[in-house]
């Protein structure tokens, strides 16, 4: 049997009181799990397309008090030729988001729409925990359990 951490026992039950409390909408159990959680300073990485995604959870978290910083896939610079010599110009550089969010000691993070591979890079590298709030998915506007109905 599984044995959890007095503080993995308090995650789970910061997780239940924010979801009773959200009404189980989303972006509500999120504010409410990072509010009773007490974390104050919030990152975002997210993908250059869900920018304008991104740029909505960043004013309506520091609305709700939170000192939030944000870095897209591409702001570092990082030519994909570094990657890989298939790879031609500008490149997503998921670590070098988790390294700034690392920089500006952030405790928890938020991942807006990261490319699969590039999200997992991004977990690996991030100092504090990190949820996924938008899975990005073109063919299904973003909602990839329609894919399940294809």
């Amino acid at each position: 049997m599984t044995s959890y951490s007095v503080e993995d026992k308090q995650e789970m039950k910061n997780a239940f009181q924010a979801l009773l409390k959200s009404k189980r909408s989303r972006l509500l159990e999120l504010i409410e799990f990072m509010k009773i959680s007490g974390y104050k300073k919030i990152g975002i990485a997210n993908c250059l397309s869900m920018q304008k995604y991104a740029a909505k959870l960043v004013e309506i978290l520091q609305n709700e008090g939170f000192e939030v910083f944000s870095i897209n896939c591409k702001q570092s610079g990082l030519d994909g030729s570094e990657i890989s010599p298939d790879m031609k110009g500008a490149s997503c550089d998921p670590i070098s988001q988790a390294d700034y969010l690392n920089e500006m000691g952030t405790e928890f993070n938020i991942n807006v729409g990261l490319c699969l591979g590039h999200g997992l890079l991004f977990d690996k590298y991030s100092k504090a925990p990190v949820t996924t709030f938008v899975v990005k998915d073109f063919a299904h506007n973003h909602n990839v359990l329609e894919s399940l109905m294809d």
